[in-house]
Formats: C-alpha cells, structure tokens, sequence
C-alpha cells in the first residue's frame, strides 16, 4: 500500500508553514500599533512635547500639576463652543461643556465656561495659579472649578472648565431684560429682592476675606463687576447667585479700560505700578458695584477719563450719584464703602457693623412695594474726540 501523500496536499501543507511566520509579524505589528496608539492618548506628554518657552517654569508647573491631579481630564472631554462670553488678563472665556470621563447616553454633558490663556508663558502659568486658588475654595456663592486639561503643562495654552449658571451674567441680565426692552415689556425689579443679590455676593466676599494665601494675608477679589456674577435663572426671587473669575487683583491701569471706574483712590492714583491689592480695596468696588446694581446696570463714571474720575473722588457721592428710588439707609452703606480705607466696613467682621449683617438687616427691614428702575447712563462731557473716546462702553 502507497502512504505517500498526494502532490496537492504537501503543497497546501508547506504554504501554510510558510505562511505562520508572515502572519505572526503581522498580527504581532498590528497588536503593537494599537497599545501604541492607546498610550499615546493615555499619555499625552510623549506627543505633545513642552514649549521651549515653558522650560523655565518647569518646576513650578510640576507642582501646579499634582495639586491639580484630581480635576485633569483628556482635552477631548472639554468642549469649547464659539461663543464669547468675556475676556481677563489672562486670556478668553467661551462658553462651552465638560463630558464625564465614562461616556454613555445616562451622563450628559455639563454645561461650562471654558478659559483659554493668552499664548504667553507668564498669561499661562497666572491661569494655572487662578486654578489652583479657586480649587481649595468651596463656597456655596462661588463658581467652582470642574477640571482641568491634561495638556495644560505641556503646552502654550492652558485650558480650564469653571461652572456656569443658566441665567448668565449679572451685566447681561441688566442689559438685555432691563435696559434693552420697553417699560410695558419689563418686569419690575423690587429693591427687597436685589439686596438678596447683595447679600449673596457678600457672602462669597466674605468667605474669601477669611482666608488666607500661601505668605498668610487675606485673600481679596479684585474684579467685583456685575460681569463677573453670575445668576441661575432670571427671577430674581428665588434666583442663585456666584462670584466668578477668581483672578490676579488689578494693577494699576494695565488691566481693560473699564475697570478703572471701579478702581479706589489708593490704587488708582497710586506712584506704584503694581500697587497690592487689599480688602479695603475690595470694598470700594463693592461700594460701585452696589451702585451698579440700583441704577439697574448704568455704567458707573461714563465717558470720563481717568483724570476726571480722580477730581471725582473729592466730592461727597464720588460722583456717583444717589438714585431717585433708593432709601437713605441703603445710601448710607453705600457712602460707607466709598469712604476711606481706614473706615471703611469689612465683610469678614464678626461686628452687626459688617456689610454682610448689614444688607441682612436691609434686606428685612425694606419695604417690598420699593422698586428699582433703569437709570440712564448720563455724562458731562460734550468733546466727541477726547474724553468720550477715553474709556470704552462695555
């Protein structure tokens, strides 16, 4: 009997030993490429080398990174939509959404603000610091930091996620269901229920005043604006209200324009360039801000320039004049805030004298048929080329 095996089959045999080899790379390749591909996503620093520029800070950055740990999330789990909502010294604000790390239909994603520094090394680590300071704050009137990219360190830009409120900004509320809509189309706005707006963002002023930094001296603010607050729904009766941008204080006349109507005399009429920023400081602009709010978002000195804002500190209002509806007591608090830094009343003060206590008391005591209406912005100034010129509108 004949065991040899036909032709066909010893050749089918040998391709197929000759093929194992081939295909054993080819899979083993194709295994490779992929834990490749996975870590690279995984670890982003092996593709994304740091900036040459960023090399100095190195140090410093490793440090920002690991108290940071805990908000680092992948940069495609940030959404950054076109939509500008503001800008600060340190970069832009977009609108924008933060997706949970697990994504599936039941985790939707959050709806946030989303800052982006400006490509400049000392822009970038300031925006890093601002992250870091308002991660180890927790205030029910504070906007809160929800993460960070990972690519943050690594690259030219940072980028961070910070709560946002449906109702949006304080200033855009002002502008565009106040100020922009006829009387009969307006709801009307009682003095009761924006002194609970006060009391809120007091509360938050407070709560930082009572902290400390790093070299053990308070905390301050330094941007009390109504753009900076933000507001969970447009009734203002039951309305949430929180504090935001967190940043460095403003010195001297570096920062935008407009905020210089809000600067106090020591700061703005200060021979320093970066002259510190103190609670007292924060006060005044609490004081201008309070004013801002009972106008109902009129623009506090309009078109004056900055020289004429500084004659305006000599007078009795600071030129900031008392509006038609507003009580004497209410007045008064505000005065107190623009008086001078020695005087002026505290936030973090354990006294019934603090402004805290105090808008509580006002806030009880007032009467809920008061109502505030728009003031018209109004300015003295009749040179088209000059001093209308000199300061924004915002």
């Amino acid at each position: 009997m004949d065991h040899t095996s036909p032709p066909s089959v010893l050749n089918d045999n040998c391709s197929a030993s000759y093929m194992t080899p081939y295909a054993t790379v080819i899979a083993m390749s194709g295994l490779y490429l992929i834990v490749i591909f996975f870590f690279c996503k995984k670890s982003k620093k092996m593709c994304q080398p740091m900036s040459d520029s960023m090399y100095p800070h190195q140090k410093r950055l490793k440090q920002l990174e690991r108290e940071l740990k805990n908000f680092l999330i992948d940069e495609e789990s940030i959404e950054v939509d076109d939509y500008q909502i503001g800008q600060t010294a340190d970069g832009f604000i977009f609108r924008g959404g933060v997706f949970p790390k697990t994504r599936n239909r039941f985790n939707a994603k959050v709806t946030t603000a989303v800052k982006i520094s400006f490509p400049i090394v000392t822009k970038s680590i300031s925006l890093l610091e601002d992250a870091l300071r308002l991660s180890k704050l927790d205030h029910p009137n504070l906007i809160r930091l929800l993460a960070v990219s990972q690519l943050s360190f690594t690259v030219f830009r940072p980028m961070i996620a910070l709560e946002w409120l449906p109702g949006g900004t304080l200033a855009d509320y002002f502008i565009y269901k106040i100020r922009e809509k006829e009387d009969s189309d307006r709801s009307p706005i009682q003095l009761k229920d924006m002194l609970s707006i006060l009391y809120q963002v007091s509360q938050a002023l407070k709560y930082i005043h009572s902290r400390l930094d790093e070299f053990g001296q308070e905390l301050t603010h330094g941007r009390i604006l109504t753009r900076n607050v933000l507001i969970s729904e447009p009734d203002l009766k039951k309305c949430e209200v929180k504090l935001g941008d967190f940043g460095e204080a403003p010195s001297g006349l570096e920062y935008a324009t407009p905020i210089v109507a809000y600067m106090p005399p020591e700061i703005l009429c200060c021979a320093e360039r970066i002259p510190p920023h103190r609670p007292e400081n924060d006060v005044w602009m609490f004081g201008v801000f309070i004013w801002e709010c009972l106008t109902l978002g009129a623009q506090p000195h309009f078109r004056k320039s900055v020289e004429d804002i500084k004659k305006s500190f000599r007078l009795p209002d600071r030129g900031l004049s008392c509006p038609p509806t507003c009580p004497l007591d209410v007045w008064t608090l505000v005065i107190d805030c623009l008086s001078d830094p020695h005087v002026r009343p505290r936030f973090a003060s354990t006294t019934n004298a603090s402004i805290t206590m105090r808008l509580s008391e006002l806030h009880h005591i007032v009467s809920p048929a008061l109502f505030l209406y728009p003031i018209p912005n109004q300015s003295v100034c009749t040179c088209i080329e000059h001093h209308c010129q000199s300061i924004p509108q915002y």
